[in-house]
């Protein structure tokens, strides 16, 4: 079993996205992968799909109340999630030091952990949790000074650092790739442009990957999905149509 973390050293960087697609992607291509909802103090992936209410979530296994088997739910896009309890009084209990322990036990060939921002507690339990880290940063000074930070306590720890994924990348006034490859001594194997789509998803409750899978965001997920199975991927040409209809926007 394959246990990656999904993480960022600061929030709003597209983690808890990139996880939720990662999966659907792995998903799509036939990989049996389970998506963990590891930020504990604001759970986002079941909000993401849309499922509020549920038995038992993460925060029941890890104060001992629930199977892990027991708290996967099976999304309609067939992606299966263990979300989080949105509730406080579900954080109370809440033993992130049992994670590492808890995860050994699912029955999953890959296990997609969606980490919390930042490297607080909850950030620290789930990078011990896993074997494989993949760094995502926007392509800014302060996100990416800020990786440092999280890459050097993963080498730490003795996790494989997978490399880096830039996302909500738009192409102006930003770092170049070359620096950011300089400054964290990691290459860089995916990168997430900014997308209308990622938002009509979120609202349709449902990953881009799945909803709107011809969109430029979809198409960067898949690649990256790709290359963590180490699967050569092959690009789908758009139409002339196509691209004028994602440069306005219409599609």
């Amino acid at each position: 079993m394959r246990k990656i973390l999904v993480c960022s050293a600061k929030g709003g960087v597209g983690k808890s996205t990139s996880a939720i697609n990662l999966s659907a992607a792995l998903n799509d291509m036939g990989r049996d992968v389970t998506l963990v909802d590891c930020n504990f103090t604001t759970p986002n992936v079941g909000l993401y799909y849309g499922i509020a209410k549920v038995g038992k979530t993460i925060h029941d296994v890890l104060n001992k109340k629930g199977d892990i088997n027991k708290s996967v739910y099976l999304h309609k896009s067939g992606t299966k999630i263990i979300p989080g309890n949105i509730s406080i009084k579900g954080l109370k209990k809440v033993r992130p030091e049992f994670l590492k322990y808890k995860l050994n036990k699912l029955n999953s060939d890959i296990v997609l952990l969606d980490s919390s921002a930042g490297l607080g507690r909850e950030a620290l339990a789930s990078i011990d949790a896993c074997d494989e880290v993949l760094v995502l940063v926007n392509p800014e000074l302060p996100s990416v000074t800020d990786a440092l930070r999280l890459i050097r306590i993963a080498k730490e720890l003795n996790k494989e650092v997978i490399g880096v994924v830039i996302c909500r990348k738009r192409g102006k006034y930003e770092m170049k790739n070359h620096m950011i490859e300089s400054l964290l001594d990691y290459p860089i194997i995916g990168a997430i442009p900014e997308d209308e789509h990622v938002k009509k998803a979120l609202v349709r409750e449902d990953s881009v990957y799945s909803l709107y899978p011809k969109s430029n965001a979809a198409r960067a997920y898949k690649k990256l999905a790709h290359y963590l199975v180490g699967e050569v991927f092959y690009s789908e040409k758009k139409s002339f149509l196509r691209e004028v209809l994602d440069l306005f926007k219409l599609s």
